[in-house]
């Protein structure tokens, strides 16, 4: 999906088993691009189940992944026939592409949003035993998932917190000279990033948005780079109609040429406001202040911010976060993620590569996942899920004999 942080597990992923001689392929509903050039193109869900593609272990990617809601109402799924089951299938999907290889599962510090339904609580409960390591990303995720007694589940900072060990701020210099002169921005100026998403505003129309972000910015004396994250979110859809009602001299990144540009923009930002969590983990990694505009008030924000002892930097609405912002004009910028964030995902890294190592280990338990996935369809479904393909592929054959 068009969506910086999204795009960016794969690569972190890619960085950190590099070194194990392993090449990381992503797995997405579909195996359209991204339309980045510096993002991987993917394989689709059903490239990963077909048992064709050769592989050593599987890794379930970071972000909002542990739900089984439908997906077609983002805008890559729309009009396929994976948006009603991409949910699912990017993780018990993972898990059944896993087991019918017999490789690892391992958890790349996912988020789960919602608590899972007790309908689908022990096919959950045989995925995550199935698994050879199970981290999500924050105390609340790990409450949501709820997993069975004695089953370890650990809890890690969100992985794109490395995100300055992928890029230096030396390797965005490049990039980020080239979106000022891609946009037709020319001398010496500090910038503010901001960025916008529909359910941050919770009513307030884009006059008011722009309004509030005028005079924030002429108060902090920084002129504003709106920062479409997430396109499939309609984020570049919105940060356009803020922008016709902008009165003062911004910067309009609603077409990033690639992701180092969007980090880059914030990177070399004076300040960061908004309402994406990796927008504001970039500016972290980065050394930029920032306040996070957490509304609704998802679980992921508090969790971030709890790993990195900066609940100061949390504001439940936009009115909040610029007179937070305001309260912290001319802060110089400084490393805001402690090294036991790292210490932390250098841990996380090193469980993984263990489990890749381990084949073996889990062989029994992701057969009972194949047993308990068979038996969930045939309760659901009824036993006609499992007869009617071979019902058809014995109907197709006898139509060639004829």
């Amino acid at each position: 999906m068009q969506n910086y942080g999204d795009l960016l597990f794969p690569l972190v992923a890619a960085r950190r088993l590099s070194a194990l001689g392993v090449e990381v392929v992503p797995i997405a509903p579909t195996k359209a691009h991204a339309g980045v050039p510096d993002a991987l193109s993917p394989l689709d869900i059903a490239e990963m189940l077909s048992g064709d593609l050769r592989v050593d272990g599987i890794v379930i990617g970071g972000g909002y992944l542990i739900h089984t809601h439908r997906m077609d109402i983002l805008r890559e799924y729309q009009g396929t026939n994976v948006g009603e089951w991409a949910g699912a299938g990017l993780w018990l999907g993972a898990a059944l592409a896993a087991a019918l290889r017999d490789v690892p599962l391992a958890w790349n510090a996912p988020g789960v949003p919602h608590p899972i339904p007790q309908s689908q609580r022990a096919l959950v409960d045989a995925a995550l035993r199935s698994s050879s390591y199970v981290s999500v990303r924050d105390r609340g995720g790990a409450e949501l998932l709820a997993a069975p007694e004695g089953l370890p589940v650990e809890i890690v900072p969100d992985p794109i917190a490395e995100l300055g060990r992928l890029w230096t701020t030396r390797d965005l210099e490049e990039p980020f000279q080239s979106f000022l002169a891609r946009k037709g921005f020319q001398g010496r100026t500090n910038f503010v990033a901001v960025h916008f998403r529909n359910r941050s505003l919770a009513g307030q129309t884009p006059q008011e948005a722009a309004a509030m972000l005028s005079a924030f910015a002429k108060e902090m004396e920084l002129t504003p780079i709106l920062s479409a994250i997430g396109r499939a979110h309609d984020d570049d859809v919105l940060a356009r109609a803020i922008s016709l009602h902008l009165p003062i001299p911004h910067i309009l990144l609603d077409d990033p040429a690639s992701l180092r540009e969007v980090a880059a923009a914030i990177a070399f930002s004076r300040f960061y406001v908004g309402a994406s969590l990796h927008g504001y983990i970039t500016a972290a990694a980065y050394g930029v202040p920032g306040i996070l505009v957490a509304r609704p008030a998802y679980r992921k924000f508090a969790g971030f911010l709890e790993h990195i002892d900066r609940m100061e930097d949390l504001a439940r609405d936009w009115a909040t976060a610029y007179g937070a912002g305001a309260a912290r004009k001319g802060e110089a910028l400084a490393c805001r993620i402690p090294q036991r964030t790292f210490d932390a995902l250098d841990r996380h890294w090193r469980r993984i590569e263990d489990a890749i190592a381990t084949p073996e280990q889990f062989s029994e338990a992701r057969r009972r996942f194949l047993s308990a996935i068979f038996a969930f369809g045939l309760r659901e479904l009824g036993p006609q899920w499992a007869m009617q393909p071979v019902v058809r592929r014995a109907a197709d054959f006898a139509a060639i004999r004829k």
